[in-house]
């Protein structure tokens, strides 16, 4: 997509792999928080800070970013993004961070539908301007939900939790040739990689649950750790 938005001026210095990275994304979003290194900031303070090189959940966010704006989304995406969270920074640990990361997760299923079906668009379920959102793929008639889990105290809260999740995702996806629940893990802004997703014996019982929850509703199911919509744990569709 031909594009009038104006890059960072520090964007020639921030780039790993040649690409943009997840700071500068965020920055473009969200110009009025400022970086944050540590404590209970808001999470978009925090992620300001962050480079992609040895992090993949940022690598991989920044790039479903990149695939957004080349959907051609990128400017109705910005605006779901700000209703999200809002344009200032939270105390930390809000509501509003929990949902700005449900917004980024519909990028990641945005990128995932456009490598793996064919060229996506965001269709929301509802004229409300925060009804769920999902991923649509004309090309195959296949609908993409996109799904994130919040944290909880227990694996059994979690099982829960997704449960919810996929009954609700089988209630929005019209009837269609693919009709696929795409689930992401949350992620700690600190310890992610000692948390769900990457031990396999916190993730073989949400892996297993979701192949039986998706299955019920037949519906096909990816399963990704937080924002790595390149590397999915498990996929079925």
């Amino acid at each position: 997509m031909a594009s009038d938005r104006r890059e960072p001026a520090s964007q020639q210095d921030r780039r790993y792999d040649g690409r943009v990275e997840i700071a500068d994304w965020l920055d473009q979003f969200f110009p009025l928080i400022p970086p944050v290194r540590g404590g209970d900031a808001c999470w978009l303070s925090l992620m300001k800070t962050r480079s992609s090189e040895h992090n993949p959940p940022l690598y991989w966010l920044a790039r479903a970013l990149d695939a957004v704006e080349e959907g051609g989304a990128a400017d109705a995406y910005a605006a779901r993004l700000a209703l999200a969270h809002g344009q200032d920074a939270c105390p930390g640990w809000s509501e509003g961070d929990q949902r700005v990361q449900d917004v980024l997760t519909e990028a990641c299923a945005f990128a995932w539908a456009a490598a793996h079906l064919g060229p996506p668009r965001f269709e929301p379920t509802g004229e409300a301007p925060d009804a769920p959102t999902l991923v649509h793929v004309p090309a195959h008639d296949a609908y993409v939900a996109p799904r994130r889990l919040w944290p909880v105290r227990s694996l059994d809260e979690l099982l829960a939790e997704l449960r919810t999740y996929v009954d609700e995702a089988a209630a929005h996806v019209p009837p269609a040739a693919g009709r696929i629940v795409y689930v992401d893990v949350y992620m700690h802004p600190f310890m992610y990689a000692q948390d769900i997703g990457y031990h396999g014996e916190l993730t073989e019982p949400l892996r297993v649950a979701v192949k039986q929850f998706a299955t019920e509703h037949r519906l096909g199911y990816v399963l990704t750790r937080p924002f790595q919509w390149g590397n999915a744990i498990e996929a079925h569709y």
